[in-house]
């Protein structure tokens, strides 16, 4: 079903990708795609807060503790191509030298789809900062002109934007639904691994709760019962007018 497809996921921190996309990463591993996550930040500075009320806690510990809790929700989903980037977060600096780096994780893995955070989330400033890394990274990525350790050019791919914690305060409006019902056990073992910040399952269940409900309103499909939903950065080019709102794959 997505055999052809290859879906790169940026996050900002070591868990945003979790909570906001493991159940449409579990769909499309499922259907046979590639799936590539790249963190851009271990989130050791402004996610962690439980663990630095630890006596004696110290940056390279909290570090390892948010990796093991990624990894292990990467494992629970089937990714295996994860990698955890060193950046500093709060705050997270869009400079040119991450840009570069991921404008040469593009070329490599030569995605036909990004997802990454949405252009406002007010619940961390992390998050916009690093959806504007992959769009300068995206358009960087396609330029032949540029230097990038002798890797081709990524063709355009597009761009997919996460759903807020707190939709309403930052005016997120879902452009897409993807129906997760087959994998929302998957999601909730997945979340479940990310210990330090234990109002995520909870938070992130309602959400994807409440967007079932409105996918299934939408086409009348009451087996849809969750879903994550995302917004989108580019229009779609077609040959005709869909016909239908369900988009089969």
């Amino acid at each position: 079903m997505f055999s052809d497809q290859r879906l790169l996921v940026v996050s900002a921190h070591s868990a945003d990708w979790v909570w906001r996309s493991s159940g449409t990463i579990a769909k499309y591993l499922a259907g046979g795609a590639q799936v590539y996550v790249v963190c851009l930040t271990y989130g050791a500075r402004g996610e962690s807060g439980p663990l630095w009320k630890q006596e004696g806690q110290d940056a390279e510990n909290v570090k390892k503790i948010r990796l093991t809790e990624s990894m292990n929700a990467a494992k629970v989903l089937g990714v295996t191509n994860f990698e955890m980037w060193d950046y500093d977060d709060c705050m997270l600096e869009v400079s040119p030298e991450i840009i570069r780096k991921l404008n040469e994780k593009i070329r490599e893995v030569q995605p036909t789809l990004i997802i990454t955070h949405d252009k406002v989330d007010l619940t961390n400033p992390d998050h916009g900062f690093a959806r504007d890394i992959v769009y300068r990274a995206s358009i960087m990525s396609r330029q032949a002109g540029i230097e990038s350790s002798g890797l081709k050019p990524a063709k355009a791919a597009p761009i997919y934007g996460f759903e807020a914690s707190e939709p309403e305060r930052s005016g997120y409006v879902p452009a897409v639904y993807i129906d997760i019902t087959d994998f929302f056990e998957k999601k909730l073992e997945a979340m479940k691994c990310i210990a330090t910040q234990t109002e995520g399952p909870h938070i992130h269940t309602r959400l994807s709760t409440h967007r079932g409900w409105q996918a299934s309103r939408t086409i009348g499909d009451k087996n849809i019962k969750y879903a994550e939903s995302f917004t989108m950065s580019d229009s779609l080019v077609v040959a005709e007018l869909p016909v239908s709102k369900l988009q089969t794959f």
